[in-house]
């Protein structure tokens, strides 16, 4: 992909390691490409939590979505090393696209795979908040409702489906199908009166185990 010298020189920027290049909901009208360095997109999951959606490097492209969309920013991006950029503006990215045949392609190329990249991370995080969500409310309901025992709470899994179905706005069929994944990870355990019957081992501050 060929960049004119002029072209080059007067839309390099520099972000210190550490420094926020856009945050999440702002508003854009450029997008960059990585000459030097690496880029963190970074998405919200919480009030003062977020995930790495992807690490970029050189020869890279991000936030394209905001001129092509012309809506505020789905992701932060943060320089994590000493980052140097090619920012292109409204009439830059319009002048090389059509005048650009090689970086025409790579934007082809490159949106193609956000679409499949995003599918998958919005699959995976839709999986980790159900999982995180019902691991929260079998906590209260075996808090609450269980059978204490010396390896923990005793929960009934039909009162607690029909709890979870209720209270946390899950359907049936996720709620037996997240279970199943707990026991598979052995986060929870039948009891030893049989399969009808779960231990939920309650500890101050649990957090459900990655994996």
């Amino acid at each position: 992909m060929k960049i004119e010298k002029s072209t080059f020189e007067k839309s390099v920027r520099f972000y210190d390691q550490g420094a926020v290049i856009f945050k999440e909901n702002d508003d854009g009208d450029e997008m960059f490409i990585i000459i030097q360095g690496v880029v963190e997109i970074r998405k919200s999951t919480g009030p003062s939590s977020s995930k790495i959606l992807t690490t970029l490097q050189k020869g890279d492209m991000f936030g394209e979505m905001a001129i092509i969309e012309k809506q505020p920013r789905s992701a932060s991006a943060v320089a994590i090393q000493p980052t140097r950029v090619l920012v292109l503006n409204d009439k830059l990215y319009d002048s090389m696209v059509g005048t650009n045949p090689d970086f025409a392609r790579k934007m082809n190329r490159v949106l193609s795979e956000r679409i499949r990249r995003a599918d998958a991370i919005i699959q995976n995080i839709m999986t980790t908040n159900r999982q995180n969500q019902l691991w929260t409310g079998l906590i209260q309901y075996a808090r609450e409702k269980g059978v204490a025992t010396f390896k923990g709470s005793r929960v009934g899994i039909a009162d607690f489906t029909v709890w979870a179905v209720q209270h946390l706005g899950m359907s049936d069929k996720d709620v037996q199908a997240i279970l199943a994944q707990f026991l598979k990870r052995e986060i929870i355990a039948f009891s030893a009166r049989g399969k009808d019957e779960i231990i939920v081992e309650i500890k101050e501050d649990m957090v459900l185990p990655e994996g």
